[in-house]
């Protein structure tokens, strides 16, 4: 395969309900990227533009001072074969935010970004969270098709400014609900998917698009991500994408009927 037909970037992106700001925590993290050498950060920082040498002792220390306090913690990996950047905060509100973009991971190891995405779910216990495999997009689109790989790639990139406003985009390659919004979720629409739902031990689920998604072709993952949308859409939860037809690049997204209930119920945005 060559490069111009890989994915040119993986993303893992999460809304925690945990507060990383307990040491624990913030340890059994940092341990996920330290597994092995070659996940391992070289780099750290505190805010956009502060970037020193990755030692975890100094980010604890950082953290412990009492003249000083973060709010965010920057991670940076700059070395062959995984090259990536991410962020997360530290404190617990409703737009607290994980998010890594792994910009260069060799095939190998396709498979490890899904179980490091794993491993920061169970830490992170989200609300909303995927991982995604981002296969390029034909900008602008003039297929059917290609619009709705555009459309994938759009779902998988939640922000704190969007869930509120708009709620879940959309599914990913993998996707994670907890249970608050599980809850908004059609069980029958989740039997009669064709995608692989798997309970998680923090009583949030998993759904893959496809077995082994890091094995499955470009088409082969939209297909299923197309038949799996269709389905949920009488549900009513996944934001309504509205398409710019004038230059068939750009997406936006207006909150569906559940989710604008949802927000009216239980939360101040």
């Amino acid at each position: 395969m060559s490069s111009a037909q890989l994915p040119n970037l993986f993303t893992i992106t999460m809304f925690p309900s945990v507060q990383l700001r307990e040491m624990d925590l913030l340890n059994n993290l940092l341990d996920i990227f330290e597994q092995d050498e070659k996940f391992t950060p070289t780099h750290w920082g505190s805010n956009e533009l502060m970037r020193s040498a990755y030692n975890r002792n100094d980010i604890l220390n950082t953290m412990s001072a009492e003249d000083v306090r973060i709010s965010e913690i920057y991670l940076y990996r700059n070395q062959s074969p995984i090259e990536y950047s991410g962020r997360f905060n530290l404190d617990l509100s409703f737009r607290s935010f994980f998010d890594f973009d792994f910009k260069k991971i060799a095939v190998e190891y396709w498979h490890s970004f899904f179980e490091i995405s794993d491993q920061c779910a169970d830490i992170l216990k989200p609300r909303y969270g995927i991982a995604h495999i981002f296969w390029p997009s034909v900008i602008p689109w003039e297929t059917e098709m290609e619009k709705l790989q555009r459309w994938m790639n759009f779902c998988s990139q939640p922000a704190p400014v969007n869930l509120g406003v708009s709620g879940p985009l959309g599914l990913s390659t993998r996707t994670y609900f907890g249970s608050d919004i599980l809850a908004l979720i059609d069980q029958e629409i989740l039997k009669n998917t064709p995608v692989i739902v798997s309970k998680l031990k923090w009583d949030g689920i998993c759904i893959d698009i496809a077995e082994k998604p890091w094995k499955v072709s470009k088409d082969d993952l939209l297909q299923n991500w197309t038949r799996t949308m269709n389905s949920f859409e009488k549900n009513e939860l996944f934001a309504i994408p509205k398409f710019n037809q004038k230059n068939r690049r750009t997406i936006s997204f207006q909150a569906n009927k559940l989710w604008e209930n949802y927000i009216k119920s239980n939360l101040e945005v």
